[in-house]
């Protein structure tokens, strides 16, 4: 049976801002005296904050800085929203997605602000959604809440959900829950992250997804 929910990730996926998050986290680190790779930095993209600075820089770490690391990266990537772009056919893919009867749900680790400046991006309002977001969810991605809590309010199982994202931690967290997951070439994942996350399909670019789903 086709999916009637699509599950959406919007950092990446629907808003091309990888390199900003990326550099909004270096200046973070730097500030506070901890460069990292950016290569480290590239491979977590997707988490939420309250995982991401574990992650790239331990937990003892996280425990004396991360709440000014989370911070600082908030205000640093804030700077860089004028060289956000939306992802190549963004706009074409949400309005056909209706045309198809599929809903589209928007399940991100972001908090409110930063998912109402990227609509913004792609001109789009967060009236046109349902949105799930940090403020919603215990635990980021690659936790399993975004999308469960989003299956949750819009009242479908699993199986007649699919999601797609740019990242692992997508891929992983629809995975905890039974959900479909379709990788897209759009953001910080690469084509063997994706698969290995468990993805069905991946595609590169929102066109060819869309492409695969009218077939559906």
């Amino acid at each position: 049976m086709p999916p009637t929910v699509l599950l959406l990730d919007i950092d990446g996926t629907l808003v091309d801002n990888t390199q900003q998050h990326i550099a909004a986290w270096d200046e973070a680190f730097q500030q506070l005296g901890k460069p990292l790779n950016r290569e480290t930095l590239r491979r977590n993209i997707g988490k939420g904050g309250d995982l991401f600075v574990k992650a790239v820089a331990g937990e003892e770490w996280d425990r004396e800085h991360g709440d000014r690391a989370r911070d600082r990266h908030g205000q640093a990537y804030k700077s860089r929203l004028g060289q956000v772009k939306p992802v190549a056919g963004v706009s074409e893919f949400l309005q056909a997605l209706r045309q198809l009867k599929l809903r589209p749900v928007l399940a991100s680790s972001s908090n409110p602000d930063e998912v109402k400046a990227n609509l913004a991006v792609i001109d789009e309002r967060p009236e046109h959604f349902v949105i799930i977001d940090k403020d919603d969810i215990k635990t980021s991605k690659p936790a399993p809440d975004v999308f469960a809590v989003a299956l949750e309010r819009c009242g479908v199982p699993a199986a007649q959900a699919a999601a797609a994202g740019d990242t692992r931690w997508d891929g992983e967290a629809a995975g905890k829950i039974g959900v479909t997951f379709y990788g897209v070439l759009t953001g910080a994942g690469t084509d063997g992250e994706l698969r290995q996350a468990g993805a069905a399909e991946v595609f590169t670019g929102l066109d060819t997804l869309l492409a695969f789903l009218r077939r559906r």
